[in-house]
């Protein structure tokens, strides 16, 4: 189960984007249910953010076990509060794809060529109106095609075709401008983290 989690925690950080220190969204504060279909097993996440993205924190449920999953010094901690248990992955490198993570209020021309961005029209997500995206990254070292429907700098919906199939995850619903606890994006006290032994993941998806 910690190995799913992991990877489904990686995957968010590829499509939704890790914390930044510069305004990556246009809203300030928000909070963001995401249905997740993986290899046919449906995950329900929310996403919470504040400082206009600067703040982020993940919350799913899977096989019974609640997670939380933030990033502290450039790893991605994920977070058993009931537990009081949390276990660190690198940060997304180069080749765990952390280098194409875009900003879609800031796009330039290098990282449009680099990533081969394309604008494909409008659609409407969670009954938000999203300009649709397509574009490359790396993923475990491999490049994959993405899809993505983005709304105000966040990403409502991904699809990602990969050698096990297409994922897609897309919002159900999106709040703006809530009050967010601060302490979904920080370590509870007293939590010790440990570090991942990255065999779990098993050489990739």
């Amino acid at each position: 189960i910690m190995k799913k989690l992991m990877i489904i925690a990686s995957l968010l950080a590829l499509c939704l984007g890790a914390a930044a220190q510069e305004k990556i969204y246009s809203v300030k504060s928000g909070k963001v249910t995401m249905e997740m279909d993986m290899m046919g097993q449906k995950i329900v996440q929310q996403i919470y953010f504040d400082e206009y993205g600067a703040k982020q924190a993940t919350v799913m449920e899977m096989m019974g076990q609640k997670m939380r999953s933030i990033e502290v010094d450039e790893k991605n901690v994920m977070i058993d509060d009931a537990s009081k248990t949390a276990i660190s992955m690198p940060g997304m490198g180069p080749q765990m794809g952390g280098n194409n993570k875009i900003n879609f209020l800031n796009l330039d021309e290098k990282t449009i060529k680099k990533n081969k961005i394309k604008e494909e029209g409008q659609e409407e997500v969670a009954g938000k109106m999203c300009t649709k995206y397509s574009y490359r990254m790396l993923m475990m070292g491999q490049g994959v095609n993405v899809h993505a429907w983005v709304y105000k700098g966040i990403t409502l919906k991904t699809a990602i075709k990969t050698d096990f199939g297409e994922m897609v995850t897309k919002a159900t619903k999106v709040e703006e401008d809530i009050q967010v606890d601060p302490a979904l994006f920080v370590l509870p006290e007293g939590v010790e983290v440990q570090e991942m032994d990255m065999s779990m993941m098993g050489g990739g998806f």
